[in-house]
């Protein structure tokens, strides 16, 4: 399931990424665009399941680590 997930994740930040308008002030880097995009996709994609992001990887295979949720 995990594979899947930082599939979604990582297909998730390609399309946000070419879709998202910065706020005024923010430098119009596309570093900025990304980290903008990676936040939105941790929060619609792993914190509805109870997950937070530790670290990723999109480059060849998808990885994703998570931490799992506190019960």
């Amino acid at each position: 399931m995990k594979e899947k997930q930082a599939a979604r994740f990582c297909k998730c930040i390609k399309s946000v990424r070419k879709t998202i308008k910065l706020r005024p002030g923010q430098p119009k880097t596309k570093d900025a665009k990304e980290s903008a995009a990676i936040a939105i996709c941790v929060k619609s994609i792993l914190q509805t399941r109870g997950r937070t992001l530790k670290k990723f990887k999109c480059r060849g295979k998808a990885k994703l680590t998570t931490q799992e949720p506190i019960e």
